[in-house]
Order: C-alpha cells, then sequence, then structure tokens
C-alpha cells in the first residue's frame, strides 16, 4: 500500500470552544481522582501519578499557535542558532487515544480514530478473544457512551502503555508499566471524571471505505478537512493539492470518487455540476509551507476521525439521498 504522510485559526477556535478542550503542559496527574488499572489478575490498582507512553498522540493542529520561539535569542534569523544544537519541538496539543475500530481497514493503513483522553470513561481488553472496547463519554448521565470495539490481534494495533509510580509500602516506590492489548496485560482501565463533548456541527459527510479489498463500509462525518504533516507538526486546512498546481477547497466539491486502486487518481464533481478527473499530490505547498498529506480528518461523537486517502474510495458531502426509496406523495 502506499503510505500518506496552522489549523485555519477559525475551525481551531471552534473545536476548543466546542470540546472545552484544555492543553496541559506535563502528562502526568492531567486527571482528578486517580486513574484505574484493573490488572491480568482482575484487582484494581487506582494510580496517582502516570504517563501513557505508547498508544496515544497529540492532536498537534489543536495546539495554540505560539508568536514567538522561547529559544530563539533575540536578533537571531530564523534557521540561524549561533552553533547551538537545533532543538527538536516536544508535541504540543490535547492527548488522544489512538483506537482502530472495526471500521478500519485490514490494511497496515487504517482508519484512526482520535478520542481525546479527558473524554475517556473506560478500555476493555479481552485477552481471549483479543479484543478492545472503548467507551466514551457523550453526555452527562453514566450510560451516555459513544462505544467503540477493534481488534489487538495485530502489532502495533490498539495497544497501550501506562508508566507509573506504586507505593510498594517497605519497599520503597516502584516505576511500573502497564501494557494494554497484550496476551498477559491488564483487563482494563477506568478514567476519571470524564467530560463529555457537544455533538459534532459542521457540512456533514459520507466516506464509504474499503474495508480489505472486496468489504466496503460507510462512516458518517462532520466538519470534513485535509490533515497535513509539516516540519513544525500537523496542519488542518481545507485545501487539497492537485497536479500540478490546482490548490482545492472542500467546501466546493459535492462527490469524490477514487478513479484507481492507487489513490492517486479522483474523479471529482464540484456543487457547481462540473466534473473533473484529477491526479492527487501528496506533497505540496500551503501558505508558503512545505506540507505532506496525511490523510481526511473529520469529527465524530468519540473525537476524530483520521482516513488516509488509500483506504478511502468515495467521499459524498452533504446529506445522502437514498435514491431506492420512493418519493412521499
Amino acid at each position: 500500500m502506499k503510505s500518506w504522510m496552522k489549523c485555519a485559526a477559525v475551525w481551531s477556535a471552534g473545536l476548543f470552544a466546542a470540546l472545552g478542550v484544555t492543553v496541559t503542559a506535563d502528562d502526568k496527574e492531567t486527571l482528578s481522582g486517580g486513574l484505574v488499572i484493573i490488572d491480568a489478575k482482575g484487582k484494581e490498582q487506582k494510580l496517582k501519578t502516570w504517563e501513557f507512553t505508547e498508544g496515544t498522540r497529540r492532536l498537534t493542529w489543536l495546539a495554540p499557535q505560539k508568536d514567538k520561539d522561547p529559544d530563539k535569542k533575540d536578533g537571531e534569523k530564523p534557521g540561524d542558532r549561533g552553533g547551538r544544537a537545533p532543538v527538536k519541538p516536544k508535541p504540543e496539543g490535547p492527548e488522544a487515544l489512538v483506537f482502530r475500530d472495526e471500521n478500519s481497514t485490514d490494511w497496515q493503513e487504517g482508519v484512526l480514530t482520535l478520542i481525546p483522553i479527558d473524554r475517556l470513561r473506560s478500555i476493555d481488553y479481552d485477552n481471549e478473544k483479543k479484543t478492545a472496547t472503548v467507551k466514551v463519554a457523550a453526555g452527562e448521565k453514566p450510560d451516555s457512551n459513544v462505544e467503540l470495539t477493534g481488534t489487538t490481534r495485530f502489532p502495533r494495533t490498539n495497544k497501550l502503555t501506562v508508566e507509573a509510580e506504586v507505593d510498594k509500602g517497605e519497599l520503597g516506590v516502584a516505576a511500573v508499566k502497564y501494557l494494554g492489548g497484550v496476551p498477559t496485560g491488564i483487563r482494563g482501565i477506568r478514567f476519571p471524571t470524564p467530560k463529555a463533548a457537544p455533538a459534532p456541527t459542521g457540512r456533514p459527510a459520507q466516506l464509504t471505505i474499503d474495508l480489505d479489498g472486496k468489504k466496503k463500509a460507510t462512516e458518517k462525518v462532520t466538519d470534513l478537512q485535509v490533515l497535513y504533516r509539516t516540519t513544525s507538526g500537523e496542519k488542518l486546512s481545507p485545501i487539497l493539492l492537485f497536479k500540478k498546481t490546482v490548490k482545492l477547497d472542500v467546501a466546493k466539491l459535492q462527490k469524490m470518487s477514487a478513479a484507481d486502486t492507487r489513490g492517486a487518481e479522483w474523479s471529482l464533481t464540484l456543487k457547481k455540476g462540473d466534473e473533473e478527473t484529477l491526479t492527487l499530490l501528496t506533497l505540496g505547498e500551503i501558505d508558503g509551507q512545505k506540507v505532506q498529506l496525511e490523510g481526511l480528518l473529520a469529527r465524530v461523537p468519540a473525537g476524530y476521525k483520521l482516513f488516509p486517502l488509500s483506504a478511502v474510495s468515495e467521499v459524498q458531502f452533504d446529506e445522502v439521498k437514498n435514491e431506492d426509496k420512493p418519493d412521499k406523495p
């Protein structure tokens, strides 16, 4: 399979307001009330200090924009560090669980659900069936959840590592690793005080996903944008780049369909009715910044979904009409 590797201020601000997202500088003790680990024997272990070291990522496109590099000296030109070693910036933005649910793909590159940590209620692992089930707060009531299930059969799929400091009494404080999604790993995690976000709003879209080359699934989402990787992090944009110099805003699209199995050629239907077949670019430049395409990003009740273009066969914007259903008299 082919690999597809300054969020718009208004869109970013809207997400922060809608989701109530807060960005913390420290991974540890960001959740009040303590994290509860259910170990392989079913025993509960309450943690006060912990850190996720595998299975999560930072939503860097939601990080606040910085006006100035705090490590840059006054009078220093861009790229000039006066002989000092370059500093690799630490990823910023809300931390999110990376999850591949049943509507992902069997390919190495699949659809990812990115769930903000502060919205998680629980994760349960069935180590015999090799599955993981995630419950995400969808309302203030304890039973108001979005539930997702995915496999743990494959390496690096739905695996989670929690590093914590555990008081062992007379023995002292031990550094402990808890592994989720492995044969002898933990049974589950319980998260304190999850924060439910309002239902996602924005322009609706329906994506058709190629699961395994034969089976397909559909996914309804809102506010579909394009996620790019840059040298300074991730950038969210409404723009798709096509060969040679076409820059097309997804707001102008009514439909896009893959014209080949490689996901390079796309048949496009514009809202005004014009049809084009263009070659998608995975490398290009937006706002004077070099970018590399990661995929299409949309808002869903659990958080966000990232769709690699190699897994998408069709995108239909706005409400999808069922042509098989007869019109009412």
